[in-house]
């Protein structure tokens, strides 16, 4: 468990799409390992989606403090299943971290991103 007091907050993101606009995603859209781990998923667009979502979350979040590109961030899963975004070097050295959520069913996805300082991401 990682104690967050509010004031280590520094940004938060959130990020809808429909899980069929994900039914053929463009692979450039994502690292090698999130498309694999997406395409070994019973539901892959739901993954898909889920997972672009939380990388949009993640970019909003740190919208007040640089311009972050999709591609400094990668979504990947923890040791208990749970997202991790694995930042940049770029971003990892501005000192945040950020922790994620994703929630997708056949229709929708949502992510969202609370953007810290001082909790690291992998």
């Amino acid at each position: 468990m990682v104690d967050l007091p509010l004031s280590g907050l520094r940004g938060i993101g959130i990020d809808t799409e429909a899980v069929a606009r994900f039914a053929d995603p463009d692979l450039r859209l994502f690292t090698d390992r999130e498309a694999a781990y997406c395409l070994a998923q019973a539901k892959p667009a739901e993954s898909f989606a889920g997972r672009w979502c939380a990388k949009e979350a993640v970019v909003k979040a740190f919208g007040a403090i640089t311009r972050a590109g999709i591609r400094e961030v990668e979504i990947v899963e923890g040791e208990f299943g749970e997202p991790v975004a694995v930042l940049s070097e770029r971003l990892r050295e501005l000192g945040y971290g950020v922790l994620v959520s994703i929630a997708h069913d056949e229709s929708r996805a949502i992510a969202a991103a609370a953007l810290t300082l001082g909790v690291s991401s992998e």
